[in-house]
């Protein structure tokens, strides 16, 4: 009579993890994490705007600037009243960028950009938004921006 010999349980316990934790972080990838709030609407010239930032973290670095990500949603049929418009973080209003750093990109209302922003920003730094109508017309809004801690 031979002994059989029992696996150990602890090698299926370890082969039920392996086998979880593509589940787990796939699950992670597709549950989106909450956006934040919008931040207040503003008027640049004929264009109304409200940037909403695509998440809490800092700046971070997108072709060699540092960047942050926002997703800008201007009024209905706005779109059609600008020829460019461009968000960054600055001390003063800026002017329109010869190179495409900031420059809002999409279709419809809700556009997206890659607004360069300072990694500690200054007391004096605000958002702004420039924004060329057809007629070459210049305009600005300006938001605070928030308290890093």
């Amino acid at each position: 009579m031979t002994k059989h010999r029992q696996p150990a349980r602890w090698k299926y316990l370890i082969n039920g993890l392996v086998l979880l934790a593509p589940v787990w972080f796939l699950y992670d990838r597709l549950t989106p994490a909450p956006l934040p709030a919008p931040w207040p609407e503003h008027r640049a010239g004929p264009v109304t705007a409200a940037p909403r930032p695509l998440d809490d973290g800092p700046p971070h670095r997108h072709d060699g600037m540092f960047v942050k990500d926002f997703r800008v949603r201007l009024c209905e049929g706005c779109a059609a009243r600008i020829r460019s418009a461009h968000l960054r973080a600055a001390p003063a209003p800026p002017t329109i960028p010869a190179d495409a750093a900031g420059v809002l990109h999409g279709h419809g209302a809700a556009r997206h950009v890659h607004a360069p922003y300072p990694p500690q920003p200054g007391a004096d730094d605000r958002l702004w938004l420039t924004v060329q109508t057809w007629d070459g017309e210049v305009h600005h809004a300006s938001w605070p921006l928030p308290e890093r801690p």
